[in-house]
């Protein structure tokens, strides 16, 4: 099974799923196992219940046949000493010897001291004293090292009761005890009950343990399927994909893109980067082909010079024609390249508006790495073409009075994408200066080409911050980043064109060599200038400087 590259896109979707269903997976256990703690714990409420109440009417059955128990066959009263409280206290003792349950009768002021409540019923029983309508308190404990279940419920007195416990306080009683001298409703007492939780704990250790294993090969499967899925459908594709455009990068036009195994989307990109990949190689070719021709005629002219004036005027106007015919390729090779790009940056665009319909993430993510990528190759293309109209003598700049926060504005729409897939921040700050004259498009140009710059050195996490303020009569506007910096061996040479901060051999990063000598370029011809201030491993800031427009008499003269 093919696996994605380390932070490929691939690899970052199944990371993201897989710690999402991890984590429902998780959430799943434990609300599990709380739900299942649960009904187990009120098994045993429910279990308690049921011993209480049998327990309450195995008093009430003694307390109502009273009369039967103390009196004879003749009418003759002699006190048995079975009152709903000694029964009580033998069937609680004869429970706690068959089982490991214990019930008891307590009350706040016990008649007898095995009944005095302890920590927990003494505080149950202030809560029914206050609270009337409590019918029942119950909490997991810990007793004597073992885990156990308490519950305890108000006992009120009934009218079979006030025989023992009503009338005039301190009267002795039947039973020999000074009676309490309670009323019919009031809180005699209370029946507590404890019941063993080792079998609860067992079934529950053993509930999650069967559940901890089922998530875990849950969450394995799921992963294995969602790995597979990924790496057939996205993954491969878009990997084989990128290698195949990285060729074309390096200059490799005859790289192949029809046995790429994509599917839907990729598979249509596929296709377009092979249909522009063959519209390159074939004007690539055609130039070969008018440069040798043109370059056999110069051979011949040169030849033909010392036959005097005549030769030489037909060499200037097969000159005259190379420039023309030079014009011409450059036009054509514009509209050819440039063309195909727009397209994709449009129907990427489309896409991502969700026009033609709605697109889930891993689609936006891809139609993000196209649009940027398009938009890079554009840049590229936008240099050499002015580099070259400016050696031809043909680049002309528009002046005007430009406020800065408007190029500021357009350079952060256009390059915040390229910095995002790069995993770089980009900060634009708020200028507050007067009005600068320039062309406000090639402003834009070399704020471009030096973010882009700053974005190719710096790594992942990294910074771009673009800000501008006052110099003497110059706007100093700045591009600052912490990306790898300029060794100062290189920096005598970094607005020399096709150089680069690596060896063109072993440098890792893309690129034509173009992009600092043009941005030194423009700003000269509009009379302002640059400079650079880097140290290794710490970064970068160029400034380029424009100056202000004039206040009087309006616009700037050239």
């Amino acid at each position: 099974m093919y696996l994605p590259r380390r932070n490929s896109l691939g690899w970052r979707y199944f990371w993201v799923l897989s710690t999402v269903i991890a984590v429902l997976v998780i959430i799943n256990f434990i609300w599990s196992t709380l739900s299942f703690r649960e009904s187990e714990y009120n098994r045993v409420r429910e279990k308690a219940s049921i011993i209480t109440e049998q327990f309450i009417a195995t008093r009430s059955f003694i307390a109502q046949n009273q009369d039967r128990i103390n009196n004879d066959s003749q009418g003759n009263f002699e006190f048995k000493h079975l009152n709903p409280a000694a029964v009580g206290r033998g069937v609680g003792d004869l429970l706690a010897e068959r089982t490991d349950y214990a019930i008891k009768q307590t009350r706040l002021n016990p008649r007898n001291p095995q009944n005095e409540p302890d920590a927990f019923e003494r505080e149950a029983l202030e809560r029914f004293a206050q609270d009337s309508s409590l019918e029942e308190i119950y909490q997991e404990d810990d007793m004597d090292g073992q885990s156990v279940f308490r519950y305890i419920v108000p006992l009120y007195i009934e009218e079979s009761c006030l025989d023992c416990h009503g009338g005039e306080a301190g009267t002795i009683d039947v039973a020999g005890f000074a009676s309490e001298g309670l009323q019919e409703g009031d809180l005699g007492g209370a029946i507590s009950v404890v019941v063993p939780t080792d079998l609860t704990q067992a079934a529950l250790g053993s509930f999650r343990n069967r559940l901890l294993l089922f998530s875990a090969i849950l969450l394995v499967v799921t992963l294995s399927v969602i790995m597979f899925v990924t790496s057939r459908l996205v993954a491969r594709p878009l990997q084989e994909l990128t290698n195949r455009v990285l060729e074309v990068g390096k200059g490799n036009l005859n790289a192949d893109f029809g046995d790429i195994h994509a599917y839907g989307e990729v598979d249509t990109l596929s296709r377009e980067f092979s249909d522009m990949v063959a519209k390159i190689k074939d004007l690539y070719d055609n130039m070969e082909r008018k440069v040798k021709s043109r370059t056999r005629e110069l051979e011949a002219a040169n030849l033909r010079l010392t036959e005097g004036k005549k030769s030489l005027a037909v060499l200037n106007q097969k000159l005259s024609e190379n420039s023309r015919l030079k014009s011409e390729f450059m036009a054509t090779m514009t509209h050819e390249l440039r063309t195909p790009l727009t397209s994709i940056v449009a129907f990427c665009e489309l896409l991502l508006d969700e026009i033609p319909g709605p697109i889930n993430e891993e689609q936006q993510e891809n139609l993000l790495d196209i649009k940027t990528s398009a938009q890079q190759l554009m840049l590229l293309i936008n240099d050499i073409l002015d580099m070259a109209k400016f050696e031809a003598g043909h680049l002309r700049l528009d002046k005007e009075n430009v406020d800065l926060n408007d190029v500021f504005r357009a350079v952060r729409r256009t390059m915040s994408s390229i910095a995002y897939q790069n995993g770089v921040r980009l900060d634009v700050s708020a200028v507050d200066l007067p009005l600068v004259y320039g062309d406000p498009e090639r402003l834009r140009q070399m704020l471009s080409n030096l973010i882009a710059n700053a974005v190719k050195h710096s790594k992942e996490g990294g910074y771009v911050h673009i800000y501008a303020k006052a110099d003497n009569e110059f706007a100093a506007i700045s591009v600052e980043d912490n990306g790898d910096g300029i060794p100062p061996e290189l920096m005598p040479h970094i607005f020399e064109k096709f150089r680069q901060g690596e060896d063109s051999l072993k440098r890792r990063r893309s690129g034509t060599g173009l992009g600092l000598a043009l941005v030194k370029t423009l700003a000269e011809l509009q009379d302002g200038n640059i400079s650079v201030n880097s140290e290794v491993g710490e970064g970068t800031t160029f400034t380029i400087r424009i100056p202000f427009a004039k206040q009087e008499g309006g616009l700037n003269d050239e």
